[in-house]
């Protein structure tokens, strides 16, 4: 695998050390960050990068309604543009994926979500409760601030990434997972992997129930 770390992120600050770990060779030049928030990655990178953060929330050096603008610079602008945790919060997903593409000149790391694996968690766990409706995907009594708008599996996230990148003239340079659940431990693990050879199709993938986000890099 070419992008890797050992490094495990549990928050959007972890994730941003995460990010430069595994990226930092790809991480130079002009960078864009779509959806920068607290542009948690800037402080990593080097002298020579140029960083600029867009979005909405935080404090991003432009704000910009990804839902309403199209991303403001020409074609080919930057060397490298992130957007992690952000397609999955936009109504025009496919529009500002193609967005991502036009305005790099040569690579896209993107970061999606897996929603079958945080409701097969909440299935497998019980963590869920009335009064708090699963996050991102759930109707609580007054409107969120903040909510996912699609539910879609590991494999369609690919099927979705391997399109969209190839009607850009985009390779996708690397797919891989983060996050992985098991079925837990001893005889109520055990338990639970039977059960699920019971309740679920055979032509669900691993990685739809397992795997909490997928990971992408594409080169122009």
């Amino acid at each position: 695998m070419q992008f890797s770390t050992q490094y495990s992120y549990r928050d959007r600050e972890t994730k941003a050390r995460y990010v430069w770990q595994k990226y930092q060779s790809i991480l130079t030049g002009s960078i864009l960050d779509v959806g920068a928030d607290e542009q948690h990655l800037k402080q990593y990178l080097g002298n020579g990068a140029k960083y600029w953060g867009i979005g909405l929330g935080g404090h991003p050096d432009q704000q910009v309604d990804l839902e309403k603008e199209d991303i403001p610079f020409p074609d080919d602008s930057f060397d490298c543009v992130l957007c992690l945790d952000v397609l999955e919060h936009l109504e025009n997903i496919h529009v500002v994926f193609d967005e991502l593409c036009r305005v790099t000149r040569r690579y896209v790391i993107i970061l999606l979500p897996n929603a079958w694996s945080s409701f097969y968690k909440m299935l497998l766990f019980g963590d869920y409760q009335l009064e708090q409706p699963m996050k991102f995907y759930g109707l609580p009594i007054e409107c969120p601030e903040d909510r996912h708008k699609w539910f879609f599996s590991a494999d369609e996230a690919e099927k979705f990434i391997v399109h969209r990148a190839k009607k850009n003239h985009m390779q996708v340079l690397q797919l891989d997972y983060t996050g992985f659940l098991n079925d837990g431990r001893g005889v109520r693990g055990r338990l639970n992997k039977i059960a699920r050879s019971f309740l679920f199709r055979g032509d669900i993938s691993f990685n739809s129930l397992f795997a909490s986000a997928l990971w992408v890099v594409l080169e122009k």
